[in-house]
């Protein structure tokens, strides 16, 4: 199959439902705490963890489970520190990410944001994200279907859902005209698990009220990503995933994990 015909595979998948939008050593972050506790709802392969769609492919129910709360505690502490709400702070919220990240036992492979090459004058953004995965000569055709499992399932949650209000509450940034949100795709290595986590951040002159279902046309639209592949040490994060469910419990954080 050649990359027009996997991204038309994937843009066909999505088109169904899209709706129209008129090891570091540093110590386990502290997050504010909340009386509320959130009962731990049950698993899923699709999930919206805050300004992220996660899509895993034959993990236990514990393995997701460690995915979903390890990646929103990290989302969690770099939101404390940095608050993405411009490039440069997306940038520095990323680092205070992978380093939150590899306190608690995944091995991160980071790298730098680059523009994303498009050719178009208007479009949509899940769009112009599937077509730079189909391009990008390291995106397995797998890879790319998972991406699309993921996108297919929040869509079918619906714009005015409660994955959407919190996927686009934690992505779009007060201001409205900056977004930061990640496409991760999980899967088993053994013992392992491997998270590949594609970032995605963009401006546009005006204002936006849907992370992934922009539509852009004829205005200024800057799009940079950048591609993680972490590994979890399932051995480290066991010392420590009962203090990282306690802690994002306490802190009312479980209600930004949505199950699709």
């Amino acid at each position: 199959m050649t990359r027009q015909e996997r991204t038309e595979s994937a843009r066909v998948q999505l088109s169904v439902v899209a709706p129209v939008i008129h090891y570091h050593s540093s110590p386990i972050p502290t997050l504010p705490t909340s009386r509320k506790m959130t009962p731990q709802p049950p698993i899923s392969d699709s999930a919206v963890v805050a300004r992220a769609i996660i899509q895993s492919s034959k993990l236990t129910d514990q393995q997701k489970r460690n995915v979903y709360e390890s990646t929103l505690f990290a989302q969690a502490a770099a939101d404390k520190a940095h608050p993405p709400t411009t490039e440069q702070e997306a940038i520095a919220w990323y680092r205070n990410y992978t380093n939150t990240l590899g306190s608690i036992g995944w091995v991160v492979q980071q790298a730098n944001f680059t523009e994303v090459q498009y050719n178009a004058t208007q479009g949509v953004i899940n769009e112009t994200v599937l077509d730079a995965l189909a391009n990008d000569s390291d995106v397995t055709k797998q890879l790319l279907s998972s991406v699309s499992k993921g996108m297919v399932a929040y869509a079918l949650a619906g714009t005015d859902s409660t994955a959407a209000n919190v996927f686009d509450e934690m992505s779009i940034s007060s201001s409205s005209n900056f977004v930061s949100f990640q496409i991760g795709v999980a899967s088993a290595d053994g013992d392992n698990v491997v998270l590949t986590l594609w970032a995605y951040i963009y401006s546009s002159s005006k204002d936006i009220d849907s992370a992934l279902w922009y539509r852009w046309n004829n205005v200024k639209l800057s799009m940079k990503s950048s591609k993680l592949v972490m590994t979890l040490n399932n051995g480290v994060y066991s010392q420590v995933s009962e203090i990282i469910h306690n802690k994002l419990d306490a802190a009312g954080k479980l209600d930004s994990i949505v199950y699709l």
